[in-house]
């Protein structure tokens, strides 16, 4: 007949110990919280619009908490840590973003048409969220952790595939000349960003109190100006002999 297996004090008291070291650390067992996706939604929320207020990545756990109206330890909860909410949040944005840029090339646009709606759409999401290239930086900043692999995995790779598909189509139809897909991403995205993250230079030689409506939409046009005419696939101009050529001829 089976016997119940009783534990050692020494087991017992070490158990205990564990238990107290988690209440200490202020983590909360999975078991005893049910799933709330609103309080996860607020938490990211919350990071996104204190970043943003301030124009900087640099905020705190607590102040997150804080502002958002729960626990900490709901951080660690559903992040780990807050390396872990900064990955969430950008995965967020960037799953949104993708698939915007993916329905895009579906439609029966031409090439450069796609073009400017792509640069639009990046610069109205810096215009929305402008910490957002900042923190992926900082998080890229180390390419051997594993937010730089995931960030990678998540947003920068994708990206750059469907950049190329979208040159790759303006090269098939001669609208674009043949260009490097990796220096296109690093133009654009930093040419799209810049506008943002050179916000007091721009003030004051605007005389501005702050990047508006009207300078987004100036800048778009811009940016798409520069972009479409740099990528347009001109016909070579005419060679020095061909037109001494032509002059001779005239005569």
């Amino acid at each position: 007949m089976p016997t119940a297996i009783r534990e050692t004090p020494g087991a017992t008291r070490a158990k205990r110990a564990k238990r107290l070291v988690g209440r200490r650390a202020g983590r909360i067992p999975r078991a005893a919280v049910e799933p709330d996706f609103s309080a996860r939604e607020r938490l990211l929320d919350t990071a996104g619009r204190l970043m943003s207020d301030r124009h900087s990545i640099d905020v705190s756990l607590s102040e997150i908490a804080g502002h958002s109206g729960l626990n900490s330890a709901l951080v660690k909860y559903y992040f780990g840590n807050k390396n872990g909410l900064l990955l969430a949040l950008v995965e967020r944005e960037a799953v949104a973003a993708l698939q915007g840029f993916k329905e895009l090339l579906r439609q029966d646009l031409p090439p450069t048409e796609k073009l400017r709606r792509h640069i639009a759409g990046i610069i109205n999401n810096f215009f929305r969220t402008p910490y957002l290239n900042r923190l992926l930086h900082s998080l890229l900043d180390d390419r051997h952790s594993r937010s730089a692999r995931q960030v990678n995995r998540i947003f920068v790779q994708p990206l750059m595939e469907l950049q190329r598909e979208l040159l790759a189509e303006g090269m098939q139809t001669g609208e674009f000349k043949p260009v490097d897909p990796l220096l296109f991403y690093v133009s654009v995205l930093g040419a799209c960003d810049h506008l943002f993250n050179a916000r007091y230079a721009v003030r004051s030689m605007a005389g501005t109190g702050d990047i508006d409506d009207g300078i987004r939409e100036r800048y778009i046009a811009h940016v798409c100006d520069v972009f479409i005419h740099g990528l347009r696939n001109l016909p070579p101009p005419p060679t020095r002999f061909a037109g001494r050529a032509v002059k001779r001829s005239g005569r």
